[in-house]
């Protein structure tokens, strides 16, 4: 088994966590860097893997910053299945298209103003993906998880959904992982939410695991209570 990090290791933006196990290739989350000019060119950058050898993602939740770059994934050759709840596959089509349709917009400013300032006429200014793109990648979204019922990806790897409380349809994801004889509970606990909120429900408490991969953007501070 290995996990490297493609995303949100020095930084909490562009989640992007891969686990290799069992022959196969599962990718938990594809975000989007947000924050200037340098993080958009990041962005466009290569992942660190490539797209067409991954099997799986699967989707924490749907905030930009863990389902932005799905579009791009696809686009660069990606193939698999999408997992992830039926809420986070309503909202991850409403945020990736608005997305696209952003990056659009951005890259006609741009080119307008290359042109106004004398820049190369020539030159073509891309969009890091389009609606088409992100329409595209919606195919590719297969079965929906619930709440504490596993699924089997692969012989030897397992996958269950934990509510995380954070937005709707979010999730804490537990991968079982046997290989070569071994087994490891390994855990993501995507964005987790806080406890007494109204409309979502709290946070479930995850089972023994042997390692936890979490989330800590408020690591070093109590959450803000409503």
């Amino acid at each position: 088994m290995k996990i490297s990090f493609h995303g949100a290791d020095q930084g909490v933006t562009g989640s992007c966590h891969l686990v290799e196990c069992a022959g196969k290739q599962v990718l938990i989350d594809c975000g989007l860097y947000q924050g200037g000019r340098e993080i958009a060119e990041e962005n466009s950058e290569p992942f660190g893997f490539d797209p067409a050898d991954i099997d799986y993602l699967l989707l924490t939740h749907a905030h930009l910053d863990h389902c932005g770059r799905i579009p791009l994934l696809v686009k660069r050759g990606f193939t698999g299945e999408v997992v992830t709840t039926a809420g986070s596959v309503e909202l991850a089509q409403l945020v990736m298209l608005d997305s696209a349709g952003l990056q659009e917009e951005e890259a006609r400013y741009q080119l307008r103003k290359a042109r106004r300032h004398g820049g190369h006429h020539g030159r073509k200014t891309e969009p890091l993906y389009n609606t088409v793109d992100a329409l595209n990648s919606l195919e590719y979204f297969g079965r929906r998880a619930s709440y504490g019922q596993s699924i089997r990806l692969a012989s030897g790897i397992c996958s269950t959904f934990i509510d995380a409380g954070h937005i709707l349809g979010s999730a804490s994801i537990l991968l079982e992982l046997e290989e070569d004889g071994h087994h490891h509970r390994l855990l993501f606990s995507g964005d987790l939410g806080y406890s007494g909120r109204v409309i979502l429900r709290d946070p479930a408490t995850p089972p023994q695991v042997d390692t936890v991969v979490m989330e800590t953007t408020y690591g070093d501070r109590l959450h803000k209570q409503l």
